[in-house]
């Protein structure tokens, strides 16, 4: 049987450090966000229509702006996880001035499938939290980038000598 090298979201990582834009963290400042179920991440141009009198064949043209990322991340809360969890959601629902009032945090992903790392600052501005009678508790955050997000490599792990 041939092996696959598609990837499952089980392999990405995701950490995260609360504080402002204008000042990244060290790696040893990120804590792990766990029991993450969904992961995702999104790119999206904003684009102005640039159509004029002069448009070929009456086609609509447009051009770029700005671009927004986003994440979103849903997870359950269950064992040792709830305290790192706990810190971050806190912090959505009630930002500290340490943030200047705002739900400001470092993300970093590592996805190892993609051999990528993204990491920047966001303002997480959605929080849901469920509690259901008869399932486990769930919640989940979204947020837009808040300045600028890098994807790097993964760096190579050195080869060992024997």
């Amino acid at each position: 049987m041939a092996k696959s090298n598609a990837g499952t979201g089980r392999k990405v990582g995701v950490y995260y450090s609360i504080g402002n834009p204008d000042k990244k963290p060290n790696d040893t400042d990120y804590k792990r966000l766990g029991m993450i179920r969904g992961k995702s991440r999104g790119v999206n141009w904003n684009t102005i229509d640039v159509t004029a009198d002069t448009s070929e064949d009456g086609t609509t043209e447009s051009m770029v702006t700005t671009k927004e990322k986003t994440v979103s991340f849903d997870g359950i809360s269950r064992g040792d996880d709830i305290q790192t969890q706990s810190a971050l959601l806190d912090h959505i629902e009630s930002p500290s001035q340490d943030t200047d009032g705002q739900p400001y945090a470092w993300i970093k992903i590592v996805n190892p499938t993609i051999n990528r790392v993204i990491e920047g600052c966001y303002l997480l501005s959605s929080l849901t939290e469920e509690y259901p009678y008869d399932d486990v508790c769930t919640w989940s955050i979204e947020g837009t980038s808040a300045g600028n997000v890098t994807r790097t490599v993964i760096p190579e792990v050195g080869s060992r000598k024997a």
